[in-house]
């Protein structure tokens, strides 16, 4: 329960780590009340949810927990600790906790997070009532601030804000909690400077002065209004950022409207500005799927931005990725906006042909027959349940279209994910499936055909918005194809282009096919010096993610999609994992000879300083932190700038990686 107890500390900066958290709690007791306070609340908060038997998952996410440390914190700020006031804390951090849960509950249904609500409303209340108890009332305005060094108006305010958020107005406090943040994340310790003055700038305007605004105590709201905005729970982007000063300008309206009203009854505002403001951007943000939300909030504003651009620039996942509808080479006769049709609310869709000679058929192309691509099979592009299909129109002569019959004869497939693919124009009484059946992607669904509204035999495609003829299409690209012996990937070939599926080399696939507690011996060379050996494993972690770890516990996850093994990501220090993920980061499962670009994170291949320039960087433009690289790979030989890795004709695994001065050569008795 260590963890839990310390992450309670490191929450509050918005980071996630045990190490941060024992460095705030150091902190705390330049006010002895207010450090004694948070602890008492921390541990009165986790015995009772020991004695409900609370799962602990539950406790290590941290937000139900946090609460109840900032309520003791802010009890201890204004009370010295006697039996009374800490009976008063453990209390109220009791109540804090439960109202954590039931707020998660009911706000996380709609993406919101609690943020310190639970706290402010505890302690609105418990201010409140301390007015009635005299006895808890004879150890206010407690200031236990050990000491302090005097500094210039316009940069103590800024120190004091930073301790203002643990209580501690004080600027080493601050000093201290800006130097953890900066070692951690420098887009956060950016932003919340700017915000910071950004927000005492907005308000001076308002006041008439600028030595008001930067005497406000609740100036600590601008801070982590801009940091929750730009970092946290949205990614660190140019247009978040703008976003972010645009919060902290309602948060400077609410913390003034807030106080007058709240002075009334001798409350202090809190975080309720924070939280009202940064709510109501999430709320409608979520709501509204903004596509630069922070899905996936991971230890800091760096490596959630490393994540979402990974997994943007390598694997599309912005975008619905489905398989070609055909196998061989195919040309594009019609694609989104197209000439003639793919128009207005159908406008997202594909349609393919075959040609010889820039000719779609041969002789003098009267006959359905003459049509190189007539007959010809069409595939599944995902795999899916058959919901909808029709195969009894016939197929129309040469010269002439079914205006009634727009969508000729079709299939509709929903998705495992959901969604919904129709292809249409097929030949007469040519499908192979039936409604319900369940078929997987590359599996001959039917024949193409010239049925519907079709002037010549061509595969129509598209993807829809729902299981039913004539649906709205939505945009989408193709996972993969060949486009002169370089394979694309996630993109759409464009008028006329001339594109080859990929042929799944299945021999290849089991040479890469990791198993669960598998072990790969390796001899590493230096100079062509023998030096040492090299040993990973395969293993599974609770999400289900399979990964390579070493002896230093680093860990190079992998994964195996249709026609592409590629590692996606990586975690540890320096080691020959991370040189083996530059060296291999994807490999197409084919058997021609092909080339392909892949994309690394900046944090992959940059150390130091040039890393933290391009994490900067990446908030205005995604380049300078996902770097695009060439692969060849032919004879089961991939080769890039990194080095070369070769594979074993007979045998799974890498035989042979080499890159720098170094190779790894399997052992020739290795383990597995």
């Amino acid at each position: 329960m260590i963890k839990v107890f310390l992450r309670a500390y490191s929450s509050l900066l918005f980071l996630d780590s045990i190490y941060v958290g024992a460095l705030l709690v150091a902190i705390s007791f330049l006010n002895y009340s207010v450090a004694i306070s948070g602890i008492v609340a921390i541990i009165s908060a986790m015995l009772f949810a020991n004695l409900v038997n609370v799962k602990d998952e539950y406790l290590l996410k941290g937000f139900y927990i946090y609460n109840s440390l900032l309520a003791g914190m802010g009890i201890g700020y204004l009370f010295a600790p006697s039996a009374l006031s800490l009976l008063f804390i453990s209390i109220l951090s009791i109540l804090t906790f439960l109202l954590s849960f039931m707020l998660n509950r009911i706000m996380g249904a709609y993406g919101i997070p609690i943020l310190s609500l639970p706290f402010a409303i505890v302690t609105i209340f418990s201010y409140l009532a301390s007015l009635k108890y005299t006895t808890l009332f004879s150890s206010l305005l407690n200031k236990s601030v050990i000491w302090d060094i005097d500094l210039p108006l316009v940069l103590s305010s800024l120190f004091k804000s930073f301790g203002t958020i643990f209580f501690l107005p004080n600027n080493i406090a601050g000093i201290a909690i800006m130097l953890i943040l900066l070692f951690h994340s420098r887009i956060m310790f950016i932003v919340a400077i700017v915000g910071f003055y950004f927000g005492v700038l907005v308000h001076s305007l308002f006041l008439g002065s600028i030595t008001q605004a930067l005497y406000d105590v609740y100036a600590f709201n601008y801070i982590i209004t801009a940091i929750a905005l730009c970092g946290v729970f949205l990614l660190p982007t140019l247009r978040n950022f703008i976003i972010s000063m645009i919060a902290v300008i309602v948060t400077v309206i609410l913390a003034d409207a807030m106080s007058i009203f709240f002075n009334y009854y001798a409350i202090t505002v809190f975080t309720i500005p924070f939280n009202l403001t940064v709510t109501a951007f999430i709320f409608m943000l979520y709501l509204i799927g903004y596509k630069e939300f922070n899905y996936l909030p991971l230890a800091t504003p760096e490596k959630s931005m490393s994540n979402y651009l990974s997994n943007i620039s390598r694997f599309a996942s912005n975008k619905i990725k489905i398989a070609l509808p055909f196998s061989g080479t195919w040309n594009v006769y019609q694609g989104f906006n197209g000439a003639w049709t793919h128009k207005g609310a159908w406008k997202f869709a594909y349609d393919f042909v075959i040609k010889k000679d820039d000719k779609t058929f041969a002789n003098n192309g009267h006959y359905l027959e003459d049509y190189y691509c007539y007959g010809e099979s069409v595939l599944s592009p995902v795999s899916g349940t058959i919901i909808s299909c029709r195969h009894d129109l016939i197929d129309n002569a040469i010269g002439s279209v079914d205006k009634v019959q727009n969508w000729g004869n079709y299939v509709i497939i929903k998705t495992d994910l959901g969604l919904f693919i129709e292809i249409s124009h097929l030949m007469q009484y040519s499908l192979l499936v039936n409604v319900g059946d369940y078929i997987k992607v590359n599996s001959i669904i039917a024949k193409c055909g010239n049925s519907g509204y079709s002037p010549q035999p061509h595969i129509h495609i598209q993807v829809q918005k729902f299981g039913i003829l004539g649906s709205e299409t939505i945009p989408f690209c193709f996972g993969e194809y060949i486009k002169e012996n370089k394979v694309i990937f996630n993109s759409l070939p464009i008028l006329d282009e001339s594109i080859k599926s990929v042929l799944v080399n299945q021999h290849f696939v089991e040479k890469v096919s990791f198993f669960l507690d598998e072990e790969y011996i390796y001899d590493v060379y230096e100079n062509n010096k023998k030096i040492s050996k090299y040993s990973i494993k395969v293993k599974m972690n609770d999400f289900g993610e399979f990964y390579f770890e070493d002896v230093n516990t680093n860990k190079l996850f992998l994964y195996t999609y249709l026609s592409q093994f590629y590692f996606y990501k990586y975690i540890g220090s320096d080691s020959y994992l991370q040189d083996i993920f530059k060296v291999i980061p994807k490999i197409p499962m084919i058997t021609a000879k092909v080339k392909y670009d892949d994309y690394l994170p900046a944090d992959l291949i940059f150390n130091n300083y040039k890393l933290v320039i391009a994490q900067l960087l990446s908030a205005i433009n995604q380049d300078y932190y996902m770097k695009k690289y060439e692969y060849s790979f032919e004879n089961n030989i991939l080769k890039s700038e990194f080095g070369i890795a070769r594979f074993d004709t007979h045998k799974k695994g890498f035989k042979e990686i080499q890159f720098k001065n170094t190779i790894l050569r399997i052992q020739e008795n290795e383990k597995i």
